[in-house]
């Protein structure tokens, strides 16, 4: 069972994180929860009265979109530029001019307005569907009438429900602003020339020789001690953030999550890299852990290294100076430095919870490029509605990719997959949940102590009845995982599901023998690694010592 409250708690969060404090309408969905079982009448009080302001709210906002419209095109003396054209302007008409005459400040700001609108307008919509179906699922128990009948009728004739139109809106202004797949694909290669060498003049100008020396000798440590690792180990090992490490500095390991990272782990032997992705204001999905970059900014009291990732467009994020000269890379360019380095070299993905947009946007990428959904390995978050939905999309992309051919129905967004269809066949990455091992400090959290596993806990989490399930889960790790009891407990969840083990810095062991142990003894098919020096100290040693 997918927890709504907990998905929509991620939405209000980030809401908070991507920009300024906005006092749009969210319904109450815990609080009108909490009524079912009091009263009936209690219940459909509360519930109409959320129907009601989110229908106001609706209402006042699209009208203020509709206003901003026509009142920023008419001052912009546009109309007189169009003529007669302009009298009884069709809706995507009005759009389509708005963007192809205004500035591209305006027009970016227009765009956040009504996709703030959308997903505000559907957070709404299925939180009231869901009330009343949890209110029906007991109604008769409790000698409560079902509401389905009475209060759908009700919802789905509301001006928000209607939400889905913006769709067609939506998509004209992403036409417009967000760069086309062709000129992307030649502002990136552009742009990875340029900071291609201005990593390769920040390394040579501002390190010394022994610098350069201890650099070279670390990529010669990694490709040398992953040699002396068996296939089935080496398969496992996920790079945490590609080949960095907090114990050693920038200068002798490339920035966390930058491309050099990455690619250094690759051309090693490394074949998984775990990263973060984030949203640009620009819809750019670019890797970031933070939900700024000051921590990695060469001046983090800047302007811009202290905003949001998601208020910045790529543009501005490329304009920050990083300690080690680079820059965030685009997503798009490390999946294309894994497909060409080859087909072994993956990525492990997590989405942010509640940053259900950046989710979306994966989507999109692999409709664009097909090719590169291999170079994925995994997507996970703590977010289960968000993977759940990430689920039934992948699936469904992969059926329209594939199956076209059997007579399925073709949208305009489905025939620019089909004309980007790969020839061989697509393998979907594995959709996994997040958990931590001991009592939540997050409310976001889902516990799983693999000394008390409870299996009926973990099938809800990852089982929907509407939706395909998803594949395992990615586990916190802990030191009784090395003990009989919780080796069994590990076994029996890795019979049954594909399983992950994070750790803790400084907390918890990283080296070649606790992996060795957790994916020989325990089954376990993932192991987040920060390769530290003393990884493998002995070369020869294959087994766990307990």
């Amino acid at each position: 069972m997918v927890k709504f409250g907990r998905h929509l708690q991620f939405f209000l969060e980030s809401d908070e994180t991507n920009g300024p404090a906005d006092d749009v309408y969210i319904v109450p969905y815990t609080d009108i929860k909490e009524s079912i079982g009091q009263s009936q009448h209690q219940f459909t009080t509360a519930w109409m009265a959320a129907l009601n302001q989110a229908s106001d709210d609706y209402s006042q906002r699209i009208k203020a979109f509709w206003k901003r419209v026509f009142d920023d095109i008419f001052e912009s003396s546009v109309f007189d530029q169009v003529g007669g054209d302009y009298r009884g302007l069709q809706r995507e008409e009005a759009v389509t001019l708005y963007v192809s005459s205004m500035d591209e400040g305006s027009s970016r700001e227009l765009f956040s307005m009504i996709k703030k609108l959308h997903s505000t307008a559907a957070m709404n919509c299925e939180a009231l569907r869901k009330l009343v179906k949890k209110f029906d699922k007991g109604a008769l128990a409790r000698g409560d009438d079902q509401l389905t009948s009475t209060l759908l009728h009700e919802l789905y004739s509301a001006s928000f429900s209607s939400f889905i139109s913006l769709d067609g809106y939506i998509e004209i202004f992403r036409d417009s602003l967000v760069v086309s797949e062709e000129e992307d694909d030649e502002d990136n290669d552009s742009e990875n020339e340029i900071f291609s060498y201005q990593e390769k003049s920040a390394f040579v100008s501002h390190h010394d020789g022994a610098a350069v020396k201890r650099r070279a000798e670390e990529q010669s440590w990694l490709t040398g001690m992953l040699a002396t690792i068996p296939p089935k180990e080496l398969s496992a090992l996920v790079a945490h953030r590609g080949f960095h490490c907090p114990r050693d500095g920038s200068s002798i390991r490339p920035l966390e999550n930058s491309l050099s990272a990455f690619e250094m782990a690759w051309a090693g032997g490394i074949e998984l890299c775990e990263c973060d992705v984030a949203l640009t204001k620009d819809e750019k999905l670019v890797l970031a852990h933070d939900e700024d970059f000051r921590r990695l900014a060469l001046h983090p009291k800047s302007e811009h290294s202290n905003m949001k990732v998601g208020a910045l467009t790529m543009k501005e994020i490329i304009s920050l100076t990083f300690k080690s000269g680079s820059r965030p890379p685009l997503l798009l360019d490390v999946l294309k430095s894994a497909q060409a380095l080859g087909s072994n070299c993956k990525l492990v993905i997590e989405v942010k919870p509640g940053n259900q947009e950046a989710s979306s946007a994966l989507v999109r990428l692999f409709r664009h490029h097909p090719d590169l959904i291999e170079n994925c390995a995994v997507v996970m978050s703590f977010d289960a509605f968000i993977m759940h939905r990430l689920k039934s999309e992948l699936e469904e992309m992969k059926a329209i990719l594939t199956g076209h051919e059997l007579g399925l129905s073709v949208s305009p967004a489905t025939k620019h997959m089909l004309r980007n269809r790969a020839d061989i066949p697509i393998k979907l990455p594995e959709v996994l949940l997040l958990t931590v091992a001991n009592e939540p400090k997050k409310h976001y959290e889902l516990c799983l102590n693999i000394l008390h596993p409870n299996r009926n806990r973990v099938h809800s989490w990852l089982n929907h009845s509407n939706r395909p399930s998803l594949d395992g889960v990615y586990l916190q790790y802990q030191s009784e995982m090395l003990e009989p009891t919780g080796m069994q407990a590990l076994r029996d969840l890795s019979e049954q599901y594909r399983v992950g083990i994070w750790g803790s810095y400084k907390k918890d062991p990283d080296d070649y023998n606790t992996a060795y142990h957790l994916i020989n003894n325990c089954g376990v098919t993932y192991v987040n690694t920060d390769l530290p020096r003393n990884f493998r100290q002995d070369p020869k040693e294959h087994r766990m010592a307990l």
